[in-house]
């Protein structure tokens, strides 16, 4: 840090820094009875014999270990694998793998800044369009981004509300990344919407009526569609022409016959 200013101010103020003492970590610790495995991502250099740890929070040599005994001479190495950020984030990096993403090898830092903990960029929608550009620019013109919504909203959902255990045991990720939009995602806006049918008769109007009485009533009650005009002119060629050559031979005999005479 005394070389890092920047990156350590940055680091210090962020949750990496903050996994020991964040008071949501500390709660929900507590309340599970203070598990020593917790310590293993929530310090760093945690010994699960002696109960001790080197440094609280998430420091700078779980990424960059070992540190060179030399350095700056040497530079020191850096891991930006996102299977080192899964040790922790289970869950996430669980969903991660499954996505589009880790099949294009678009790793955790390429949209994490992981000395702040935050996105690389304030604007996510931005972040996206990075690789999306395509997709973003035509999306501006649809209703739902009208409506405010945007990317976030739906590829990455966030989290339902979970208890103290599950949020010690998944990496507690404030979002889904899968980045893929499920049915439920949908019916979040959507779910009033979902399964009325096209034709409702308000059922004030009929405060007694069985549903089979219902149903008969608008079968007997339909007005049946109008013929069209294009499938009449058809069939009515179609006549014609049978017509036509039933009644050719016997006219082209009449004919003759006048003639002769």
């Amino acid at each position: 840090a005394e070389c890092h200013e920047i990156i350590g101010t940055h680091w210090t103020d962020s949750q990496h820094g903050k996994a020991t003492s964040d008071p949501i970590f500390q709660k929900a610790w507590k309340e599970a009875g203070n598990p020593a495995e917790c310590l293993t991502c929530h310090t760093t250099g945690f010994d699960p014999v002696s109960g001790n740890w080197e440094t609280e929070g998430v420091a700078c040599q779980t990424c960059h270990s070992p540190i060179p005994t030399n350095h700056p001479e040497d530079i020191m190495p850096t891991d930006i694998s996102s299977r080192l950020c899964g040790t922790c984030h289970l869950e996430t990096h669980e969903e991660w793998s499954d996505s589009t993403h880790a099949q294009e090898d678009l790793n955790c830092v390429r949209c994490h800044n992981p000395h702040t903990t935050q996105l690389r960029v304030t604007d996510a929608q931005a972040l996206c369009a990075a690789c999306h550009n395509d997709q973003v620019h035509f999306f501006e013109y649809t209703i739902h981004a009208q409506e405010g919504v945007t990317c976030m909203d739906c590829h990455l959902k966030v989290s339902e509300a979970q208890t103290s255990e599950q949020l010690l045991t998944s990496g507690h990720a404030a979002r889904h990344h899968t980045f893929t939009v499920g049915m439920e995602t949908c019916a979040d806006c959507h779910a009033l919407e979902m399964h009325y049918p096209l034709d409702r008769v308000s059922a004030q109007d009929l405060p007694n009526a069985p549903m089979n009485t219902v149903l008969e009533s608008s079968l007997i009650t339909s007005e049946p569609n109008p013929a069209s005009p294009v499938g009449f002119a058809v069939l009515a060629g179609l006549v014609g022409m049978a017509s036509g050559m039933i009644l050719a031979p016997w006219s082209e005999r009449w004919y003759r016959r006048i003639n002769g005479s």
